[in-house]
């Protein structure tokens, strides 16, 4: 079968920015440009020429990422972009800013190395289960193109098919309760100490796990992957920077929620949330296994539907306030920067990302080794990390601007010495 690039005859479309967007714009900039990269590693080298015909085939059926950024008077908005994206060869440093001129005019990223191929986006475009659904279709196609067959199912798009109204919508305002007000009160937390690097510098290292080990910890544990993770980068940050020191300000991991999990939305555009999981040490000894209590019965309360409604709302009507929508959007952007600055990351000391597993075709299963997940240089912070599994392979890896690897380090050893073997990947 011959796939072929379509076009789909709706000239006028634009979109407003969902209301988790909203905020990149007005905080990225040189040092951080709100990008993120998933990433699949195949089991033969990559033929950029084939790669290119299948972006084209790819593109048209994700309309709210075949867009350009523009300004309005009063937001931000995307407008229908009809030039075709560029494959391109991949460079460092890895989820540096999209830049308006390097792709015509996209707001991401498609480039190939050796065996893998990199998508790397504009978060204000999607989240992290949108990127995927994106990557996993382009994969598909580039594979089909290649003459391994058609692959479909498992969050695979039809490339033939004509995008569907839930696939655009902003679920924000969907599901969000207009009755709930803002209530939200946070105190800033602990923030690691370490030697500054370039964001041009980006640090990375991956640490793969076997998927089955690392679940059997868990379950014997009693808690989730994303808990033990977040409890166990807690612990690493105590015993590197705190142990036996009193800090009046917690160590708190900031985990994104996919509310695709809460509720029937089935959006390509972002939709998800966050829970912030903190812990104060006051001086005294803490074990491994008091902490992950701790976080385990934390996330089980912040995690029910009714608080990330609340949470959403909160949000939801924030943007909608009277004197918020009047706003130039000269003013919008320093009102939302300051406002980034004031909270935002001085709100957590570390981001926890888990895409959890990623599932294709079991015919396509044999031409993939693994995929990869990477959040892009924190604004403030000096530390993000990430989890993503495939089949028999767990990924977790930290993306760093500092020099120290101390955390990290004592991160791996704690998991080799309960008996998970570690392999370390570093650039």
């Amino acid at each position: 079968m011959v796939l072929r690039s379509k076009t789909y005859k709706d000239e006028s479309n634009w979109y407003k920015l969902d209301n988790a967007a909203k905020i990149y714009p007005a905080i990225s900039g040189p040092g951080s440009g709100s990008v993120f990269r998933v990433a699949v590693q195949l089991r033969q080298d990559v033929d950029p020429q084939i790669l290119q015909e299948a972006l084209a085939v790819t593109i048209p059926r994700f309309p709210t990422l075949a867009v350009k950024m523009k300004r309005g008077l009063f937001w931000y908005f995307f407008d229908a972009n009809h030039e075709t994206p560029r494959v391109t060869v991949e460079k460092a440093p890895p989820c540096r800013a999209v830049e308006v001129d390097e792709n015509n005019g996209f707001l991401f990223r498609v480039s190939y190395f050796k065996k893998r191929i990199s998508l790397e986006i504009f978060h204000a475009l999607t989240d992290g289960t949108g990127a995927m659904v994106f990557l996993k279709t382009l994969t598909a196609q580039y594979l089909t193109l290649l003459g391994h067959g058609l692959f479909s199912d498992e969050g695979i798009l039809d490339c033939e098919a004509y995008p569907s109204i839930s696939e655009t919508e902003d679920s924000f305002g969907k599901y969000y309760d207009p009755r709930i007000k803002s209530k939200w009160k946070e105190e800033k937390a602990y923030h690691v100490r370490g030697t500054r690097v370039s964001p041009e510098n980006l640090g990375i290292v991956h640490g793969i796990v076997p998927t089955d080990s690392f679940r059997k910890l868990v379950r014997e544990s009693n808690t989730t992957v994303t808990g033990y993770i977040a409890a166990l980068i807690i612990y690493s940050i105590y015993r590197t920077q705190l142990h036996s020191r009193i800090y009046n300000s917690p160590v708190k991991i900031s985990i994104p929620v996919n509310l695709r999990n809460y509720f029937p939305s089935r959006t390509v555009r972002n939709f998800s949330s966050y829970v912030n999981v903190g812990i104060k040490f006051t001086g005294e000894d803490r074990s491994f296994e008091s902490i992950l209590e701790q976080v385990t019965e934390t996330m089980k309360d912040e995690l029910k539907q009714a608080k990330l409604v609340e949470k959403i709302s909160a949000n939801v009507n924030a943007e909608r306030n009277i004197l918020m929508r009047i706003a130039p959007l000269v003013l919008k952007n320093v009102v939302l920067r300051t406002a980034y600055n004031a909270f935002g990351e001085k709100l957590f000391t570390c981001s926890l990302s888990n895409l959890g597993r990623i599932s294709v075709p079991e015919p396509m299963r044999e031409f993939i080794e693994r995929f990869e997940f990477l959040l892009g240089p924190p604004v403030t912070n000096l530390l993000n990390s990430t989890v993503c599994t495939f089949g028999e392979t767990m990924m977790i890896s930290f993306t760093k601007v500092m020099y120290e690897n101390d955390i990290e380090k004592f991160f791996f050893r704690f998991l080799a010495e309960k008996g998970i073997d570690v392999t370390i990947e570093t650039n």
